[in-house]
């Protein structure tokens, strides 16, 4: 083997390793060894949840398992697609989901999201978890950028963002999926805790408050 090969191997063992051998209170994708005596929760969602997954974790820290699949989970089509693989054979006994960003803004699909086909989407969604006998609880999707988002550089408007939002809290109200309102959460703060008016995603406070609203339903629902 030359000398060329054997350093990016080399490389890329470092890179895999170190990213899987992280600390799973601060790597969200490091999922943790389970406390069998404790309950397991999945998180399934984009990047805002992957924003808050290693604060939700240290946050239950005693109180529950907390995965999340090692991948953005992007928008509701993709998800239905993917969703039997990251809830793969495990046993479940809460799952906390959310798409919706992706499907307003539209990133990388094809085939661009209504408010009609994200509804189609999600009931495929929650017909598949509802498989798994988990609690489950939909995170309403967090508000789009005050500005043209960066990538796509147009303006998400409320109008559109609460259609959507609108269509998912009917699927969920006929299938009986507890809500978490993080959308009214962050609706009044997006000055105070978006990256900026281009960026949909969260400073460290606005994560550490998602965190908390995220922990507290689910250390709820444990609960019950």
């Amino acid at each position: 083997m030359n000398v060329p090969v054997l350093l990016t191997l080399l490389f890329l063992t470092f890179s895999f390793s170190s990213l899987k051998g992280e600390d799973p209170f601060t790597n969200p994708f490091d999922n943790p060894v389970d406390n069998p005596a404790l309950p397991r929760v999945l998180i399934i969602g984009d990047s805002i949840s992957i924003g808050y997954t290693a604060r939700v974790r240290k946050l239950l820290k005693g109180k529950a398992n907390v995965h999340r699949p090692e991948t953005n989970c992007r928008w509701s089509a993709y998800g239905n697609e993917k969703i039997l693989d990251w809830i793969g054979n495990s046993k479940w006994d809460l799952i906390h989901f959310n798409f919706g960003l992706w499907d307003w803004y539209g990133w990388k699909q094809p085939n661009k999201s209504t408010p009609e086909s994200y509804a189609k989407n999600l009931e495929g969604v929650v017909e598949k978890l509802k498989s798994t006998g988990a609690k489950l609880v939909f995170a309403v999707t967090t508000p789009p950028c005050i500005g043209p988002e960066k990538k796509v550089q147009f303006i998400v408007s409320d109008e559109r963002a609460e259609s959507f939002n609108r269509s998912a809290l009917a699927v969920m109200k006929k299938n009986n999926v507890i809500i978490n309102d993080l959308y009214s959460l962050m609706g009044n703060n997006r000055k105070q805790y978006q990256r900026g008016e281009n960026d949909v995603h969260y400073n460290d406070a606005g994560r550490d408050l998602l965190a908390t609203e995220v922990a507290k339903l689910i250390n709820k629902e444990l609960a019950k």
